[in-house]
C-alpha cells in the first residue's frame, strides 16, 4: 500500500470515529417526540417532549423542538399555548445550547415568530439587527388583518403599507408609501416620507418615531404599531 493510500485510509478511519464521538444519541422520550414530530402528529410529539422536560427541564433538544410543536400549532391558529410560553421554550434552549440561536433564526418551522421582537432578542442580536428584522403592524379591526405595516431595512429605506377601500367600487387596495429613515439615538429615528398617505391631516414628511421593544410610535399616525398582526382574529 503507496503511503498516500494509508495516510488517506488512517484519515478516514478517525473522520469516522469523530463522526461517532461527536453525535448526541437522543433519550428514549426525545426519539419517540421527534418521529411523531416528523410524521406531524402534534399531539404526541407534544407529550413525548413533555415528558423529556420532566426528566430534565433544562434539556435543550427537548426546549427547542417543543417550541417548534407549538409555533406550528400558532401558526394553525390552534391556542394550546401562548407565544410567551414558545419564548419562555427557546430561552431556555439557548441558554444550554448556544448554537440554537443561530439555528432559530433560519429555522422554517419557527417562521410565524421570527419576525417578533423576542424571538429577535433570544437570538442574540444588536438592537439595529434587531429593529430591521421586524415586521411592524397597525391594529386589525376586521376581518381584513392589519389596517397598516412598516419594514424597515438595514439599508436606511422603510415601507408603509396601507389597507384602503376604493371609493368607487369598494376594492381593496393596499398602496405602499416609502421613504428613508436615520438613527437619531437607540430608540428614536428621523424617518422622511417620500409621499404621505392623504388620510394623514398632517402632511410634514419627516416625522419622529419612537420604539420600545416590541411597540413603535410614528408621529401623525393615532395608533401604535406593535409586532403582532393579530393573525387569527378573522
Amino acid at each position: 500500500m503507496t503511503p498516500i493510500r494509508t495516510y488517506l485510509l488512517i484519515l478516514f478511519s478517525f473522520i469516522g470515529i469523530g463522526i461517532s464521538l461527536n453525535s448526541e444519541p437522543l433519550s428514549e422520550t426525545n426519539q419517540k417526540a421527534i418521529d411523531a414530530f416528523y410524521q406531524k402528529n402534534w399531539s404526541q410529539a407534544e407529550i413525548w417532549f413533555k415528558e423529556s422536560l420532566k426528566k430534565n427541564p433544562n434539556d435543550p433538544y427537548a426546549n427547542y423542538n417543543l417550541a417548534c410543536v407549538y409555533t406550528i400549532l400558532l401558526s394553525q391558529c390552534e391556542y394550546l399555548t401562548e407565544e410567551q410560553d414558545v419564548f419562555q421554550l427557546l430561552n431556555h434552549a439557548v441558554t444550554y445550547k448556544k448554537s440554537y440561536k443561530s439555528l432559530m433564526l433560519k429555522d422554517k418551522d419557527l417562521s410565524l415568530l421570527r419576525n417578533t421582537y423576542r424571538f429577535n432578542e433570544i437570538a442574540g442580536l444588536s438592537p439595529k439587527e434587531l429593529f430591521t428584522n421586524i415586521f411592524w403592524f397597525g391594529p386589525s379591526p376586521g376581518a381584513y388583518g392589519p389596517v397598516s405595516e412598516i419594514k424597515f431595512d438595514a439599508n436606511g429605506s422603510f415601507e408603509l403599507t396601507l389597507v384602503e377601500f376604493r371609493e368607487s367600487d369598494g376594492a381593496l387596495e393596499k398602496p405602499k408609501y416609502r421613504g428613508k429613515y436615520q438613527w437619531i439615538s437607540e430608540k428614536v429615528l428621523q424617518l422622511e416620507f417620500q409621499k404621505l398617505p392623504s388620510s394623514l391631516p398632517n402632511q410634514t414628511k419627516k416625522r419622529q418615531a419612537r420604539w420600545n421593544k416590541n411597540s413603535l410610535e410614528i408621529d401623525g399616525f393615532e395608533y401604535q404599531f406593535t409586532d403582532s398582526p393579530d393573525r387569527c382574529s378573522a
